[in-house]
């Protein structure tokens, strides 16, 4: 390259403006930490060598060697106590009370295997009934009665299933139907009943509100803490019967003499002529009703069946029928939760009051069912059984109101009692099944209340007995 060229370059250099680099702040050094010197690494092995010990020389030993590797210290600590979780002593005596029990279950299912005549299921039950005293005499103290418990649940289940077999090949009624199940178990539970223990003191009937709303053995004990000790009370009520059905049962069914103090429980259904009667229709289609009007009765045909040994099938009725006719219900009515559940039907749409008639077939059986009932020596109570509340609308009241008004009025010619009871449990719904039906605590408190209401034990005084003194 020329001088010239390079004179150039560098008279161009000197026209370029030349920026100042910056420069960097002056960055103090950081100080320097002294080395760390390292820990000293112990061997694992190390740390469970006895004292004064090297795995060497504790290698050197194990050759030919029988003693441990690691002998225990001369003095060793004392551990802590471990607790006695051993099984407890069993109950040798609730075992062999409940093995003798086994036996006499294994015993009940062979019989049970060719069981065909009452005989054989009666002994059947026998068994059973031997396995279940034997458990349930297991002490509450041992450690054996929550088996025991369980066992005796077993055994009962089969209890029951022995007696279905027995009952169904026991004689029958020998009566023929009334064109109800129910009304078919009443009759013959009531015969038989009779048969057993007489002619009880205090008859309940009605319908079904009276079936499972008036417990008859509460109103025995009742009466008895009393002074009233052998008053007798059985339960005769049918789903749906009315004043018809009622009257028809006290006429013609029940055999004389009647009891001396008749509890008829109910409401304004029983009467309302204005409501379709289709217990009625049904009962008088049966054949047990024309066999009736053919002039039989049946206690006759009773006596004859059980004396023929006649069989009939078990008949259809609610397990919860007990021996006195009662029906217990254990539901709960609970407003705000069965009207989700069933829907809630005004009054003014509700069959059993509209339309609302007091005077008819049903108020001529009423008077029929009450004069009968006095030319027989006994007394006929109406008792107008509760009504909850939620079902007691307006439109229902104002013709329950009629219904009261009725009571008064027919009572008065017609010499029966009245004991109303209409709305006295307006709040207390867990009395009620449902709206219109008591439950099982609603029907101890109506058997309590009528034992001891005056109207009721002023007729057991004049017409049964008066009480222990």
């Amino acid at each position: 390259m020329s001088s010239v060229t390079l004179l150039g370059l560098h008279a161009f250099a000197d026209e370029l403006p030349v920026e100042p680099v910056p420069v960097e702040p002056q960055v103090e050094p950081l100080p320097v930490e002294p080395p760390i010197e390292p820990l000293p690494i112990e061997s694992p092995v190390d740390s469970v060598l006895p004292e004064g010990s090297s795995l060497d020389s504790l290698l050197e030993g194990v050759s030919g060697s029988n003693r441990p590797i690691f002998e225990s210290p001369a003095n060793p600590e004392p551990s802590e106590a471990i607790p006695d979780e051993t099984i407890p002593l069993i109950d040798a005596a609730a075992a062999a009370i409940l093995q003798q029990a086994a036996e006499q279950a294994e015993q009940a299912l062979l019989l049970a295997q060719t069981a065909t005549s009452v005989a054989d299921w009666d002994a059947v039950m026998e068994q059973w009934l031997s396995a279940i005293a034997l458990t349930q005499s297991i002490s509450p103290d041992s450690p054996a009665r929550i088996l025991a418990q369980r066992r005796l649940r077993e055994y009962l289940q089969h209890l029951i299933e022995a007696q279905q077999h027995t009952e169904q090949l026991s004689p029958a009624a020998g009566i023929p139907s009334f064109g109800s199940a129910l009304f078919d178990a009443q009759l013959s539970g009531y015969l038989s009943y009779l048969a057993t223990e007489g002619t009880p003191d205090v008859l309940i009937v009605g319908s079904s509100r009276a079936l499972q709303g008036i417990d008859p053995t509460v109103m025995q004990q009742t009466l008895a803490t009393q002074g009233y000790r052998d008053v007798k009370v059985f339960n005769f009520s049918v789903n749906g019967a009315t004043a018809k059905v009622v009257n028809f049962m006290l006429r013609e069914v029940l055999p004389q003499p009647l009891p001396q103090v008749i509890i008829w429980g109910d409401g304004s259904r029983a009467l309302n002529d204005g409501r379709r009667d289709r217990t009625w229709e049904s009962l008088a289609a049966s054949p047990g009703y024309r066999t009736i009007q053919a002039g039989e009765r049946p206690v006759a045909l009773f006596l004859a069946a059980q004396s023929n040994g006649a069989r009939s099938p078990l008949a259809a009725v609610p397990n919860s029928l007990n021996s006195l006719g009662f029906s217990a219900v254990s539901d709960q009515f609970v407003p705000q939760t069965y009207y989700q559940r069933v829907r809630q039907v005004n009054g003014r749409y509700d069959s059993a009051y509209s339309p609302f008639t007091l005077s008819g077939e049903q108020t001529i059986a009423l008077q029929q069912a009450a004069t009968f009932s006095a030319d027989q020596g006994a007394q006929l109570i109406f008792v107008n059984l509760p009504l909850s509340d939620s079902y007691l609308d307006d439109f229902r009241r104002y013709y329950e109101r009629q219904f009261q008004q009725f009571l008064q009025t027919q009572s008065a010619a017609h010499k029966f009692a009245v004991v109303d009871l209409l709305t006295q449990w307006k709040t207390q719904t867990v009395l009620f099944a449902d709206p219109s039906h008591i439950n099982q605590l609603g029907a101890a408190a109506i058997a309590t209340q009528l034992a001891q209401n005056p109207t009721v034990l002023a007729v057991i005084n004049r017409s049964v007995n008066p009480p222990d003194n």
